[in-house]
């Protein structure tokens, strides 16, 4: 798959939360959309991708996350599960593991989505909620 792949660091560091200036971390690129890693720890990660019109993720699933994503700009265009589904900025769709799904952005403007995995075993396993 040839996309770019940023890691990067955090925006600001206060005690022991780390900030991220998501729209500072915004990059496009004219051939392929930009992903950046905002966080990977255990069983729960982060990501930002940016598209340009016209760019997308081929359908994929995660056998072993679930995930949610977040529109923070743009229209994302996604067939989750054999759905078409339309997802505006200030949104957020959330969908069990090993679902089939996309993203497309066919415009006119730009998309950024952010995205959330976490391993449902985490989930199911704490008490304290």
């Amino acid at each position: 798959m040839d996309e770019i792949v940023e890691r990067v660091g955090t925006a600001r560091v206060t005690g022991v939360a780390q900030v991220f200036d998501l729209h500072a971390l915004k990059a496009f690129a004219p051939d392929k959309r930009v992903r950046k890693m905002l966080f990977k720890i255990d069983q729960l990660w982060s990501e930002i991708a940016c598209y340009e019109p016209g760019q997308s993720t081929v359908m994929h699933t995660h056998p072993k996350e679930e995930e949610a994503i977040f529109v923070l700009e743009g229209t994302a265009h996604m067939r989750i599960d054999g759905e078409d589904v339309v997802v505006h900025a200030g949104s957020i769709v959330k969908f069990p593991r090993s679902v089939m799904h996309d993203v497309r952005n066919p415009g006119p403007e730009r998309c950024v989505i952010m995205f959330l995995k976490v391993n449902p075993k985490v989930l199911s396993g704490r008490a304290d909620g």
